[in-house]
């Protein structure tokens, strides 16, 4: 009797305590949630740079919040938002096609973990900066992400001893590494653990070579375009794909990219069902823009040995994930207000587009090709 009173009174204590420190940017409600969570979110923004600020999502272990890891969750792009991570991937609960109703997400990371979602850098999702400029590169992403991991930890005290991990995926092959140097050899006391990346991008080179492979060898292409690429592409057993110098090497490579790029198939899961409808999804759009750009300006108008082009689009363009729910949703004034977005701010959008003017609602050329990204070497 007297250790189950004491837990009720230590599950008491840490919503009490917590409550005085960050109340303000504590999320009460949320138009169209029917079930009743069983752990507490905040969302708000951290300061990165003087005038930089980056909209984040904080929610608690559903299993101890008091002894759980802290879990940085980051999406890739370059660009691309955080919230795509929350809300179709791993986080506790999930939009409704109607983009209305949310529904409970039972393969949630916050089951074991408290997880903080981040969208960076200003410019992406609902973050910002003050004098509307968003030229950026990996070091300075990296720089403003530690930033706001101090401030958020400063936000949230109780959580400074908890453990601390770094999850990325698609350019989180970037965003977590150079995050993780900045957390380790900096002076903030972070209870760091490590970091893991899925289905990363860390080198455009290998990145390139691979895809050639693994369009073959899951039979997005057939045996004449294989032989093409090896007679091209290869000498003595080993095949340059990504920087060729024989033109026709790279004819044969980027026919190949457009096989890929244009199958119809959920490239991140091929034997899972295709489950969106649009034919454009930003988030995939930006993650294929890093592929073969030597090879861009090549057609594909290359037939194979037989004459025969084996280019045969099965649908509309991957990665079959629709976010038109959830873009509807968190542009709702309604739930806006709920997560304390100004609305000051643009609409929210899944990658972040921009123009020369350096404005983040402008539709024009992604970052990279607007030259308002530039990659570390």
């Amino acid at each position: 009797m007297f250790a189950t009173g004491l837990l009720v009174c230590l599950l008491f204590v840490f919503p009490l305590v917590s409550r005085a420190q960050y109340a303000p940017d504590e999320v009460t409600h949320l138009p169209g949630m029917s079930f009743k969570p069983n752990y507490r979110q905040w969302s708000g923004h951290l300061q990165a740079r003087p005038g930089k600020f980056l909209h984040y999502w904080f929610v608690t272990s559903q299993r101890d919040p008091v002894k759980d890891p802290v879990v940085l969750w980051l999406n890739g792009g370059p660009g691309c938002s955080s919230l795509d991570g929350f809300l179709s991937e791993n986080g506790p609960f999930h939009v409704n096609d109607n983009g209305a109703t949310l529904y409970e997400n039972t393969f949630s990371w916050n089951k074991i973990a408290n997880v903080l979602y981040l969208e960076s850098p200003a410019g992406v999702g609902y973050s910002y900066s003050d004098d509307k400029k968003y030229a950026t590169d990996d070091d300075q992403v990296a720089d403003d992400n530690y930033k706001a991991l101090q401030s958020f930890f400063a936000k949230f005290p109780n959580f400074t001893q908890n453990e601390f991990f770094i999850f990325g995926e698609s350019y989180g092959g970037i965003y977590a590494p150079t995050l993780s140097v900045r957390v380790v050899t900096g002076a903030a006391k972070i209870n760091f653990k490590g970091f893991s990346v899925g289905n990363g991008l860390s080198s455009f080179a290998l990145n390139d070579q691979t895809l050639i492979y693994f369009g073959y060898y899951h039979g997005l292409f057939g045996e004449d375009l294989w032989r093409d690429l090896n007679i091209n592409c290869c000498d003595k057993g080993t095949c340059n794909f990504y920087n060729s110098s024989s033109e026709r090497c790279k004819t044969l490579v980027n026919m190949a990219f457009g096989i890929v790029y244009n199958s119809g198939l959920n490239e991140y899961a091929l034997y899972l069902d295709c489950e969106g409808g649009r034919r454009f999804h930003r988030g995939y759009e930006r993650t294929m823009s890093h592929l073969f750009k030597k090879y861009r300006k090549h057609q594909h108008t290359h037939k194979l040995s037989d004459g025969v082009s084996p280019f045969v689009s099965l649908g509309d363009v991957p990665p079959c994930i629709n976010s038109t729910a959830q873009l509807n949703w968190l542009n709702r004034g309604d739930v806006r207000k709920a997560l304390h977005i100004p609305d000051t701010l643009p609409p929210w959008d899944i990658c972040r587009r921009s123009s020369t003017t350096e404005t983040p609602t402008c539709p024009a050329t992604s970052w990279e090709t607007s030259g308002l990204w530039k990659t570390s070497a």
